[in-house]
């Protein structure tokens, strides 16, 4: 598969310099900064940034999270991260591949387990159309996609 026909939502960008290491490559720690970027941006795409907070009363705690290194990114590569997401009960679940154009590979991929609370740090209900925009998309257990 490639990157121009994923089904799942993607994000694009490149490794800037300052998040290389002394190696040369981009540190492990950007990854889950791509994988935030990434899930705000497909919240973006699907109307739903308007319920996260400073724009609406949802904070969206992450509850977990995991990464997995397969092959290193250096400066200026073109990378993609691809999304997908879905949530069951309270949770609400994504997936991401890190994709490295140049090599054509995902090179990393990651987990977060999210769940809404309010400002009181309570958890709460998401509205309807919010759940049922979660629950509309496709859900791959085969994750990382093969690139």
């Amino acid at each position: 598969m490639t990157s121009q026909h994923s089904p799942y939502f993607v994000y694009s960008r490149r490794v800037a310099y300052h998040e290389t290491d002394a190696m040369g490559v981009l540190h492990h720690s950007n990854h889950v900064r791509y994988f935030e970027e990434a899930r705000v941006e497909f919240l973006r795409a699907r109307n739903l940034i308007s319920n996260h907070q400073p724009y609406g009363p949802y904070i969206f705690a992450v509850t977990k999270q995991e990464a997995q290194y397969f092959k290193p990114a250096t400066f200026d590569e073109a990378l993609e991260v691809w999304v997908q997401a879905t949530m069951v009960k309270a949770k609400i679940h994504f997936q991401y591949a890190l994709y490295s154009k140049k090599c054509e590979e995902v090179i990393a991929s990651g987990h977060t387990t999210l769940v809404a609370i309010r400002p009181d740090f309570k958890p709460c209900k998401l509205p309807h159309e919010m759940i049922d925009a979660f629950r509309r998309e496709a859900w791959d257990l085969e994750w990382p996609p093969q690139a």
